[in-house]
C-alpha cells in the first residue's frame, strides 16, 4: 500500500488552485497507481450511472479528467461518441492525452468559472472528485448546466463531509427553483478511498446526478 503520509494534503482538499495544480502535477506519474491500490472506485461508479440516461454515442465533456480515469471508465461502460477532458493539471493531462481516450484537452481553473465552450455543446457532463477544491460551487454547476443541452444529465461527486459543510444539498435545491435544473438524485454515502487509512471508513463520498433544463 502506498504511504498515505505522502498525500496528508488530500484530506485537507485545499482550496487554492496552485497548491491544487502543484499537489496533482507532481503525482500525475503514480496517481493511477496509488489510487487503484487504494480502492478508488467513483469513475467506474460515474459511467455506470450515465448508462441509464444518456445514449452510447453521446458527447461528454470530463471536467477535471484528471489522468484520464473517468474517461477510460466511460469507454470501458461501452460510451462511443467523443470525450472532451478538462483539469487544472498539466502533468495530469499529458497522462490523458496516453490513454487515447480524449477528442480534446484543455487546462482549465474551476476557480474562474467561465468554459470555452458553446450552450448546449454536450450531452453530458461529468465531475468526479474535483469539488472538494471548489468552495463555492454555485457558480460552476450553473456553467456545467450551460455547457449541457436541455434534458442532458451532470453526475457530479463530492466528499460526504464537505456535502453537508458546504450545504451543496441546498445549492442543488436552489438551481432546481431557479430552473437550472428539473430533477436531482443524491445517492447515500459510498466508499470514497477505502485502503488509504485518512479515508478508510471515516470519509465517504457523494454521488449527484441531475438533469438539465
Amino acid at each position: 500500500m502506498p504511504d498515505a503520509d505522502d498525500h496528508a494534503w488530500l484530506r485537507q482538499g485545499s482550496t487554492s488552485s496552485t497548491d491544487v495544480e502543484k499537489s496533482y502535477d507532481g503525482w500525475a506519474p503514480t496517481y493511477n497507481k496509488t489510487l487503484a491500490e487504494w480502492g478508488y472506485r467513483a469513475p467506474g461508479e460515474a459511467a455506470k450511472m450515465l448508462r441509464s440516461s444518456i445514449a452510447k454515442n453521446s458527447v461528454i465533456l470530463d471536467a477535471g479528467c484528471g489522468t484520464g480515469l473517468t474517461g477510460i471508465a466511460l469507454r470501458g461502460a461501452g460510451f462511443r461518441g467523443p470525450i472532451d477532458g478538462l483539469d487544472i493539471s498539466t502533468e495530469s493531462l499529458e497522462t490523458a492525452k496516453k490513454s487515447g481516450v480524449y477528442r480534446i484537452l484543455r487546462q482549465v481553473d474551476f476557480q474562474h468559472v467561465l468554459l470555452e465552450f458553446a450552450d448546449g455543446s454536450y450531452d453530458a457532463l461529468t465531475c468526479i472528485g474535483v469539488l472538494t477544491y471548489v468552495p463555492e460551487t454555485e457558480g460552476i454547476l450553473r456553467e456545467f448546466a450551460r455547457v449541457v443541452r436541455k434534458g442532458g444529465t451532470l453526475i457530479f461527486t463530492q466528499r460526504d463531509d464537505l456535502f453537508h459543510e458546504r450545504e451543496l444539498q441546498k445549492t442543488i435545491e436552489a438551481l432546481i427553483d431557479k430552473g437550472i435544473f428539473s430533477t436531482a438524485s443524491i445517492s447515500e454515502p459510498k466508499p470514497y478511498l477505502p485502503d488509504n487509512p485518512d479515508f478508510g471508513d471515516e470519509i465517504g463520498v457523494i454521488y449527484i446526478s441531475v438533469s438539465v433544463t
